[in-house]
């Protein structure tokens, strides 16, 4: 009595806790499918009137449910219709095929039911993908989504599996699983679960089951009575489970008897022999009907369809004869008979079974009617042909592109974490390799940890010879931290998941001799092979999106926040999992996970057309970033119109004057932070040969900010070579071919100047002419002198002092002054072929002239870099100076430096603002916010950083190849008109989500 009581009253509390954890719109309201029976006048009268006029043939053609595919060929689609039109049947089960050819079936096929629609039902536990893998989404198996501990992502995906199935013109899914899996041997049900708990099982197959319930399709609960604790799989024998009666009342009854209290549509019977249910030999729990009718409709008092499991399976047919499966089928009290093997000869014992009294006709019309009530309730009254046009891509659309993602993401599960070594931040000292076990090639996860860390890759597969692994083991133990990765695994303990000895002992004497962080895309229950591994992540699968994903978890690009829904081993227990913090590292996400909308974004590629077709540029890669993750990134176009290279994102680009944003004005802020120098004094302070210069007195602040008076630059390359006008060349008494010690400047390939012409260089700065006011006027030269700034107060180079406080602790791996000492030259994008001042094609070297006769380093030019690596400069601005767990500079410092300075209506402290007044040349989209800041460059690149939106643009070209007096990117607009583009993706967004929830 008690036990009842208490298993009445916790599923009304999950109930409630679910509801209470559940956020709703305003389209959201449950829909029940079977609680509001007698309550509907209208539907009571359909179903009499359709019910009297059927015959006796079609009113039993209504419980049979017959198979379909939209992949086999003209024989099964006759067979289908002949079927559909000698049998009278009232449903079709689809299976594998595509969405165009199967809703192109599905209205043949309605066009042949005379009598009144087909119900269309899918076996689709992870959405469409499960039987249209190739061309729909397929979301993550139950097993996976057991790990997630915000059970609405699980209500989410039921009505984005309702959406689609809708679209596709279904009415049933025969999801989801509700089996409690508490046997790792189940070579059936096993990932198919949501675990090995029974709340938590409970708790999402309702969450799944009401999202799709919200959206029109009837869910169905499986496989009843609970096909977790078995090692059988009932398509090829009938599986035996021995438990009695109060185990089964406690475990694998739980989530059933809650579902029918709360609505479910339909539930499936399995195929099992339970002898505390029914005792006679070999009796599937199918055919049982103190299973079925005792137990599932008069004590859990379920009203709704109860559907057969395939009756073509060996878990039914082992023991009965075709024909005899569905009469005793439907006197168990089944509804609806799925998949029989002759419907001839099922009809025929049916009508003996009630002519010989052995099967009452009321309980067959209450069947009928059940299934013609539930018709009316999925609004089968008529039918409207599916919309063929469009459906894959209604099917796939970005909506449940972005929900999968985040499935995945909440599922990943940190079993293990010593010391908090998860997730990396600073990796610099660090070495580190990766090693992906059962892989052939570079794998998604090791593609993606290039993002965040320069390292070896490996692969190690399943034929590998022992010489391979004695070898790989050498390499490898001289790392600090080895990524291991186990791909190509199995799901079955039969198998050893997949796992060969020979890979499992590598893995063992790799871990006694360094740090390995294992990653599982797979099985959890293989964790109990790695107890001994400190540092343990289970991933589930291993489809590209969840290793793209689970390498940006392990460098913090998110949290980790999954619980294993299944023990193990003692190591690896039923909801462990460590949660991760943030690091707040730039991470990579579809368009529409940030409010932005993909096709809009996709009018890039027109613009970018144009530019390279009218010769504005070669090429060019242009990045967006919202709300620290990077939506869009391409690349377009070859490094130079011969077209011999394609232009990769990965590319190196001469930044030219972004340099003064990404290397000269970051310098000044960290050391203004740490009180090295204020902004507010006179720049002579810091650099004493300004003393006696009309420089003195001017401050950091003003000369940053343009408002100091210099002249814009000095043409030092002209003092070098001839006066030719048609045919300048360098001057021997300037330059060598070869290094020598007195001419060790390099300014481009096989060109050194005299050293000694620096020091003339900086004299012609110091002394040079002031203009007779200090309105805004764009100058290089003072952000030469704060190259010479940070050298004095820092006792480094700027390059040195930019590598060591901010590029090499933040992990850019492609940025950097002089390129060609660290990167292959073919990643270089050239710049110029130099007709003027060194007669060569400007490969890998600065393209400014004067930041050239310098070395290479200076702060208005020289410094190169790739698109991502300038977004995560960017994007630690935006969060304050934070990223990757380290604060590098301070929030107020860099409020004060991107805050317009008090006499410029476009500048602030080294950093380039939208121009507010509308009598100047406007300098990016009129749609940016005021506060915006970023920078151009000569070269053609730029980078505008949006603090309202949280918004990165960064475009990089060599709109200067092959002459920089090409101009047609700065007159044509090609940069702020793709930023336009931008914000109207941001606003198209906001519109289509405004139209979806309604409001």
């Amino acid at each position: 009595m008690l036990k009842r009581l208490y298993l009445q009253v916790i599923p009304c509390l999950i109930t409630f806790l679910l509801l209470v954890g559940t956020t709703f719109t305003a389209a959201a309201q449950v829909t029940n499918f079977y609680l509001r029976a007698g309550m509907d006048a209208a539907e009571d009268r359909w179903v009499d009137s359709v019910f009297n006029a059927l015959d006796t043939d079609e009113k039993l053609g209504q419980l049979f449910m017959i198979r379909a595919h939209s992949d086999l060929g003209p024989d099964h689609i006759a067979k289908v219709e002949a079927q559909i039109k000698k049998y009278k049947v009232g449903s079709l089960c689809f299976f594998q095929g595509t969405p165009e050819k199967q809703a192109e079936l599905i209205n043949r096929y309605q066009g042949l039911s005379s009598t009144l629609p087909l119900m269309i039902a899918i076996d689709g536990e992870w959405g469409l993908g499960m039987r249209m893998p190739a061309s729909t989404i397929s979301f993550p198996r139950q097993l996976t989504l057991g790990a997630i501990q915000d059970n609405d992502l699980i209500y989410q995906m039921g009505r984005e599996v309702g959406q689609q199935l809708k679209r596709a013109g279904i009415h049933v899914n025969f999801a989801p699983v509700v089996d409690i899996n508490n046997n790792a041997a189940n070579p059936v049900i096993n990932n198919r679960s949501f675990g090995e708990d029974r709340y938590n099982v409970t708790i999402k197959s309702y969450q799944y089951m009401k999202g799709m319930q919200d959206e029109g399709i009837m869910a169905c609960a499986k496989h009843f009575p609970g096909h977790g604790d078995t090692d059988v799989d009932s398509h090829y024998d009938l599986p035996v489970i021995n438990h009695d009666l109060d185990r089964l009342d406690s475990i694998e009854f739980y989530p059933f008897e809650l579902l029918s209290k709360e609505g479910v549509g339909s539930m499936m019977i399995a195929h099992l022999n339970v002898p505390a249910l029914d005792q006679r030999a070999n009796r599937p729990t199918t055919l049982s009907r103190n299973t079925v009718t005792n137990l599932l409709r008069e004590q859990m008092r379920f009203q709704g369809l109860a559907f057969t499991d395939a009756l073509e399976m060996k878990g039914v047919t082992k023991y009965f004869e075709a024909g005899e499966v569905e009469a005793e089928a439907l006197l168990a009290g089944n509804d609806v008979l799925v998949l029989p093997e002759d419907i001839g000869a099922a009809m025929r014992t049916i009508k003996a079974y009630i002519q010989d009294g052995k099967l009452d006709q009321n309980q067959v019309d209450a069947s009928v009617k059940r299934m013609l009530r539930s018709k009316y309730r999925l609004q089968l009254t008529n039918f409207t042909p599916i919309q063929v046009d469009n459906i894959r891509k209604d099917l796939n659309n970005k909506d449940g592109l972005v929900l999968k993602s985040e499935l995945v993401k909440a599922a990943l599960t940190l079993v293990r974490n010593q010391k908090k070594l998860l997730p990396f931040t600073q990796t610099t000292q660090l070495s580190m390799a990766s090693l992906s076990i059962g892989a052939v090639k570079k794998t998604a996860f090791q593609t993606r940890i290039d993002a965040y860390q320069k390292m070896e890759h490996y692969q190690l597969n399943k034929n590998s010879k022992a010489a391979k692994r004695n070898e790989l083991a050498q390499q490898l133990a001289q790392k600090d931290v080895v990524l291991v990765s186990l791909h190509d695994m199995s799901k079955y303990a039969s198998r050893n998941f997949g796992l060969q000895q020979a890979d499992l002992d590598f893995l063992y004497q790799l871990n006694r001799q360094t740090k390995v962080v294992l990653n599982i895309f797979g099985s959890p229950y293989s964790l109990k092979y790695f107890d001994r591994f400190e540092w343990v992540l289970c991933a589930y699968d291993e489809d590209t999106l969840t290793q793209d994903l689970t390498a940006q978890a392990l460098f913090g690009a998110f949290s980790i926040q999954g619980r294993l829904p299944v023990t193990a081993s003692k190591r690896s227990t039923y909801n462990s999992g460590h949660i991760t913090p943030k690091a707040f590292r730039m991470g990579y996400s579809l368009p529409e996970a940030t409010g932005l909308n993909s096709d809009t974004l996709q009018k890039i590629d027109a613009i970018i057309k144009e530019a390279i077709d009218i010769k504005a540029t070669p090429g060019c890669v242009v990045l967006v970033a919202k709300n620290g993750q990077i939506v869009f990134e391409k690349a377009y176009g070859h490094h130079t119109y011969a077209k011999q290279r394609a232009v990769q994102t990965a590319d190196i680009y001469d930044l030219a004057s972004i340099t003064k944003v990404a290397a000269a004005t970051l310098a000044v802020m960290h050391l203004q932070d740490s009180e090295q120098i204020d902004i507010q004094q006179p720049i002579n302070n810091f650099i004493p040969e300004l003393n006696a210069t009309n420089k003195n007195g001017k401050t950091v602040k003003d000369i940053m900010a343009h408002h100091a008076g210099l002249i814009g630059w000095i043409p030092f390359y002209k003092q070098t070579v001839s006066k030719s006008r048609r045919n300048p060349q360098p001057l021997k008494d300037f330059y060598r071919s070869k290094p020598e010690e007195a001419y060790s400047i390099q300014v481009a390939d096989n060109l050194y100047l005299r050293k000694d012409f620096r020091d003339s260089i900086w004299q012609q700065i110091y002394h040079s002419d002031l203009r007779s006011s200090t309105d805004y006027r764009y100058s290089d030269l003072g952000f030469y002198m704060m190259d010479k700034l940070v050298e004095r107060q820092s006792g480094m180079s700027l390059d040195r002092y930019m590598n060591q406080h901010f590029y090499q602790p933040m992990g850019l791996q492609n940025t950097s002054y002089l390129p060609l000492q660290k990167f292959n030259r073919d990643r270089i994008v050239p710049t110029e072929r130099d007709n003027y001042f060194r007669r060569r094609t400007v490969h890998g070297h600065v393209h400014d002239m004067g930041a050239a006769m310098l070395g290479g380093i200076s702060g208005h030019a020289g410094l190169f870099s790739n698109a991502s690596d300038l977004a995560q400069l960017m994007q630690m601005l935006l969060q304050g100076g934070y990223y990757g767990g380290e604060q590098y500079l301070k929030p107020e410092t860099i409020e004060n430096f991107t805050m317009r300075h008090p006499r410029s209506s476009r500048r602030g402290i080294g950093f380039d603002l939208k121009e507010l007044n509308p009598n100047h040349t406007a300098n990016l989209a009129n749609e940016a916010s005021p506060n915006t800041f970023g920078h151009l460059g000569f070269t053609g690149t730029a980078v505008w950083t949006d603090p309202d939106e949280d918004l990165i643009y960064i475009f990089l070209s060599n709109r200067t190849y092959p002459s920089m007096n090409n101009s047609k990117l700065h007159k044509l607009d090609f940069r702020p008109r793709i930023q336009s583009v931008i914000y109207r993706a941001l606003e198209s967004r906001t519109n289509y989500s405004s139209m979806q929830t309604g409001s």
